[in-house]
């Protein structure tokens, strides 16, 4: 009878984790995450006609940077569907490699265009400012920290 009731009590604790690992999985999972809208004005402190202006460019550099992304995607799937594909010869695999490339230069460009203007709106210490938010972006979309270096 105890061993019974023991039985019930840990397969009602395995269902109730498993729906709880489900519930966080699929509510967690979004997608690529854009950072917030105001994001960009919040930490910059803009307000006016700066704020009016770079909420505008933001809207269209992100639509812009989506289309771009989604082609990169486009390209990179059909690169690597050309291992199987015998009819492809190297100079096509080029192309598809030079397209890739020119893409993200594209996107490369958009982005430092985009920062350029939002720096043109700001003060010097938003520009200041601006500055530390990209570097620390920056520093973070770099991967971990190298090793410490030997000294011998």
């Amino acid at each position: 009878m105890k061993t019974n009731r023991f039985y019930k009590i840990i397969i009602s604790v395995l269902i109730l984790i498993n729906i709880g690992t489900l519930f966080i999985f699929l509510k967690g999972h979004k997608g690529p995450q854009r950072p917030d809208r105001n994001q960009l004005v919040e930490m910059l402190d803009l307000s006016g006609n700066a704020k009016t202006k770079i909420l505008a460019l933001q809207d269209d550099h992100f639509k812009k940077k989506d289309a771009l992304i989604k082609r990169s995607r486009n390209l990179h799937e059909s690169l690597f569907k050309s291992f199987n594909d015998k009819s492809k010869d190297s100079s096509e695999i080029k192309m598809l490699i030079d397209k890739i490339v020119e893409n993200q230069r594209e996107t490369e460009q958009m982005t430092f265009d985009y920062f350029k203007v939002v720096n043109s709106l700001c003060t010097p210490d938003q520009q200041k400012r601006l500055q530390e938010l990209i570097h620390d972006v920056l520093k973070r979309a770099g991967g971990p920290p190298s090793p410490p270096k030997r000294k011998y």
